[in-house]
């Protein structure tokens, strides 16, 4: 279980799942393999919807709490909270981008999707 969880934050971390002395990105891009161990993140191009899929997840559940504290909030007027729910909402699903897809590939590792040969 310590492993699998080490593994999840690695690819959070944006490090290679296998060594985590690789790197996942470049930028916004994300390499093919592991320019150390040649490990391959993603091996079909329709593999990034899994990562798409965490981060829509994460920026509903985000959103969700910010709209809970601000209605709980006092005296805060309306405008405030759409402008914060806007933000909120275009802000983080670009800020956890590549950690989404971080945490994908580690997922695709621990499945052995990424490992195995078609």
């Amino acid at each position: 279980m310590l492993q699998v969880l080490q593994i999840l934050l690695d690819g959070l971390l944006l490090r290679c799942p296998r060594c985590p002395w690789g790197r996942m990105f470049r930028g916004f891009k994300m390499y093919h393999a592991c320019p150390v161990c040649a490990l391959e993140f993603e091996r079909a191009s329709g593999e990034q919807t899994g990562g798409m899929g965490i981060n829509v997840t994460l920026t509903c559940i985000v959103e969700t709490a910010v709209a809970v504290a601000l209605f709980n909030a006092p005296d805060l007027p309306t405008a405030f909270d759409v402008l914060a729910l806007l933000a909120v909402g275009i802000v983080f699903p670009i800020a956890f981008y590549r950690s989404s897809r971080g945490l994908w590939a580690g997922f695709l590792y621990i499945t052995g999707n990424n490992t195995e040969s078609d």
